[in-house]
């Protein structure tokens, strides 16, 4: 075991000091979390985990809305579509300008939002 006997001085506002109390009453000492930080924060892996998990959360974000929206529209093209073909009203010109549009919309926003996961699944492997 090598024995530690070397001192660091580092001068803190109250504010400072408080904070880093707070945040270290789960380790032994304040000397283990800053240790434990360091080691942690300058670990090259830590910090691409971390740049990926923003890059996951802000795709989340980009297409939560989109996801909404797309499959709002598919369900109530295709709820019309059923009640139609219930009542034997069911037309090719349904079909054609608004079925197959909101689809084939519903189906872009999809290939989006697999490019994108795509994209950050290739930056999860480097």
């Amino acid at each position: 075991m090598n024995p530690r006997t070397k001192y660091f001085q580092l001068r803190l506002t109250q504010e400072e000091y408080d904070f880093l109390k707070e945040k270290s009453k789960d380790y032994s000492s304040v000397s283990h979390y800053i240790r434990s930080a360091i080691k942690e924060y300058s670990d090259i892996n830590a910090k691409q985990k971390l740049q990926l998990l923003n890059d996951l959360g802000l795709f989340y974000r980009k297409f939560q809305d989109e996801l909404s929206w797309a499959g709002g529209n598919l369900n109530q093209s295709v709820k019309r579509a059923n009640e139609l073909s219930v009542a034997g009203l069911l037309s090719a010109t349904y079909i054609s300008e608004v079925l197959k549009p909101s689809i084939d919309s519903t189906r872009k926003t999809l290939e989006s939002i697999k490019r994108e996961l795509l994209n950050v699944t290739k930056k999860a492997i480097k």
